[in-house]
């Protein structure tokens, strides 16, 4: 074993935010969900049959060795992560458990056992913890997904010297070479915020303030700078270049996404996904360019938002796509892709293939979730952002706007703050301001700078995923190739309303096993670990009918309210039913999904679909369903928290785009969907953009018109 790795930790190590008790809890949770093999386990591990057992048999032993509890910066690392990127009442939650469990009678209520949790035995221990994650106690059961998030997750981000010990290269091996070394790419300089102590005279004023970069607003930005507005775009995040981007998992978590990857619903049962960068959402998608189906359109058009079924609303989608070179031409579909689409034909349903925002090239790039280093996905920097920067937009990073300042009814510009830095605020002014921070940021805002309408925040989707897995004797390495390249609609429409889920395939990294599938012992969480490259993965996407909501705290800051409902548990449930079936079609040898209740299931060698043990396991996965925290959601997207309509009573905006009760206030992003658009929604977040911009220059060409 790894001496460097393995000091036993001092007292004194980890003076961060727990007492030696509650850290001696927290050593003992690390060690049991990732801790040394007994000798009989240790066996079992190297007899698995995955193929890194032979080609790399030292690293496997080791990892089957290893014991993450002695790790010396481990604990420090834990308790970075969640001083840095954790809420205080998040973190005095985790403090509430590990103060209970390191009393012996206050222990006995959570384990069964009258001794702090650190004097159980290991096989003790598992158990605790194997019983929380199925608990009939919320309380429990969340427990258990916090410790486990936060010690897995964490562990496998960045894993010390194991990757091999899996069969993981770390950052694309291709990073450095002429893949990358032979292009070149826009480069973006940002200007510098205003002093705090801007006068009046001093502040910068603009004719347009678009607050984030992603999706809606790069479109926004492009559309009006380049008809001669004066543009400026805040992004509260940073802008890596390409040569910036390392492609390794714990950095670009770190850089790229919302509260580094951390960011959770209230009760616990929801991971949040969400770009938090230069390019936004865009920067780190898997290039899905998918349309809003037509009876999603009929359905906003019942609504009254005629538009959606108008010319130029086609235009709108027509315009985005042709930008970025949206096409299904040579599209190679990885491995995982493949099995995907092998296993839908041979139980003859529905599978099509996935356009790409690639410009009609080969987009090769597993590592995309982590940024593009070649440039080869079109997103907003290759595109939208480059266009306004040549129109002569400016760019702000690094700043929060704080609130929108309103004037005599009328938006007039925006309060900001360098990073967090409180003291150093400034003032931009503006004679609209367009917001499309997101549907967790853009309603915050609305707040923050006093809105009062009661629909701000509410009708939060976020299209509920779980994953499910199959194990295969071939190499797989879902890692690589282009990521989305196929999806299956046969569970889309599970309830006779169009709401159900799309089948589709995600990349599969290290620490994406490790938050979306289920913990049962550290056994077979190194047995899992290992079959990485043998790992194809589909993702559950669910149209969600019932929605969450977006408030704020104290600070200001958005806390986001989302239990799953029983109508989309089942659109959840139809599709984790659908997927086996398609892996087990496929040929794989064993299959798993997202659910804390359910087992590995060894597929039959002869006629698979229909041994009685398969179906039974069927049945077994729609009873189990989809309980909080014991199935593993997450949402990469968020809609609806500032939705469009026909009036103020149900709506934040009209169908412009424009605030109900402040004018030249705009939203211009995935919050104003009046409901989920049911598919990867960075087309028509971008439409809705151009739509947004449009209708400005229209207004104001009319205003100026008037006055001739």
């Amino acid at each position: 074993m790894a001496e460097q790795s393995l000091k036993t930790p001092s007292s004194s190590t980890s003076s961060g935010i727990f007492n030696e008790k509650k850290l001696r809890v927290l050593r003992a949770l690390i060690g049991t969900f990732i801790g040394e093999l007994e000798e009989s386990e240790q066996e079992i591990l190297m007899k698995s049959g995955a193929k890194v057992v032979t080609s790399h048999t030292k690293h496997v032993e080791e990892l089957g060795k290893y014991d993450l509890s002695k790790v010396e910066d481990f604990l420090d690392r834990i308790q970075d992560k969640l001083v840095k990127h954790v809420p205080n009442d998040k973190v005095q939650q985790i403090d509430f458990a590990l103060k209970v469990m390191s009393n012996g009678l206050t222990a006995y209520p959570l384990t069964g056992y009258a001794k702090p949790f650190y004097e159980l035995n290991k096989k003790q221990r598992e158990a605790v913890l194997l019983r929380w994650s199925t608990s009939n106690q919320g309380f429990q059961r969340k427990t258990f997904r916090n410790f486990y998030l936060l010690i897995c997750t964490n562990f496998w981000l960045s894993p010390y010297h194991f990757y091999p010990a899996i069969g993981y290269p770390g950052a694309d091996p291709e990073a450095k070479g002429e893949r990358f070394t032979s292009k070149e790419f826009p480069r973006f300089e940002f200007i510098d915020p205003p002093a705090s102590s801007s006068s009046k005279e001093t502040e910068l004023t603009f004719d347009v303030i678009i607050v984030g970069s992603g999706a809606g607003g790069s479109v926004a930005a492009a559309e009006l700078s380049k008809v001669g507005y004066s543009v400026l775009v805040i992004e509260k995040g940073k802008y890596y270049h390409q040569r910036d981007l390392t492609l390794e998992q714990a950095d670009a978590t770190e850089k790229l996404y919302e509260n580094a990857g951390l960011a959770i619903s209230e009760d616990g049962s929801l991971g949040i996904l969400a770009g938090s960068t230069f390019g936004g959402g865009t920067t780190i998608n898997w290039s899905a360019s998918l349309r809003p189906q037509h009876f999603v359109r009929e359905e906003w058009v019942k609504q009254g938002l005629g538009y959606f079924l108008t010319e130029d609303y086609r235009r709108s989608l027509n315009v985005v796509s042709a930008r970025m070179g949206v096409t299904d031409e040579n599209i190679v579909h990885n491995v995982s892709n493949k099995i995907l689409i092998e296993g839908c034909k041979k139980l003859g349903i529905q599978v099509e293939t996935v356009p790409q925002n690639s410009a009609a090239k080969q987009h090769k790039c597993g590592w995309c979730t982590f940024g593009c280093k070649y440039g080869e996905k079109q997103g907003s920097i290759m595109t939208f952002l480059k266009d306004a920067k040549d129109n002569g937009a400016k760019f702000l990073q690094d700043c929060f706007v704080e609130k929108v300042l309103v004037e005599n009814g009328k938006a007039s510009g925006v309060l900001a703050r360098v990073g967090d830095d409180d003291d150093h605020q400034f003032v931009v002014r503006a004679k609209r301001v367009i917001v499309a921070a997101g549907a967790i940021h853009s309603p915050a805002l609305l707040l923050r700078s006093g809105l009062k309408n009661k629909n701000i925040g509410k009708n939060l989707y976020t299209h509920p995923c779980v994953l499910l897995y199959g194990i295969f004797d071939k190499d797989v390495h879902a890692y690589k190739g282009t990521i989305l390249t196929a999806v299956s609609n046969v569970v889309e429409n599970v309830d006779g309303n169009h709401y159900g889920a799309k089948i589709e395939v995600p990349t599969l990294h290290p620490s994406t096993i490790s938050y979306s599938f289920p913990w049962k012992s550290s056994l077979q969480h190194k047995l899992l670990m290992t079959q990485l490259n043998h790992m194809v993965a589909l993702v559950v996407l669910t149209r969600d009918k019932d929605s969450g909501r977006v408030v704020i705290d104290s600070d200001g800051k958005p806390r986001i309210h989302y239990t799953i409902s029983q109508h989309d548990s089942k659109s959840i449930v139809a599709g984790l039913i659908a997927g086996l079936k398609i892996l087990v079609a496929a040929g794989a040898k064993k299959v798993g999904t997202g659910q804390a209740g359910i087992d590995e299931f060894v597929t039959a060698k002869e006629h698979p679909l229909n041994d009685p043990q398969f179906l039974q396991y069927l049945q077994k996965v729609s009873k189990v369903g989809c309980i909080p925290n014991q199935t593993y959601l997450v949402s990469a997207h968020q809609m609806g928290t500032c939705r469009m309509g026909v009036d103020a009573g149900t709506s934040v905006v009209d169908q412009d785009g424009e605030s109900w009760e402040t004018k030249n206030l705009h939203v211009a992003d995935s919050s104003l969907f009046p409901s989920a658009v049911g598919v990867n929604p960075m087309i028509t977040t971008m439409s809705l953009g151009y739509s947004v911009a449009k209708a400005i220059i229209n207004k104001d060409s009319s205003k100026m018109n008037s006055k001739l």
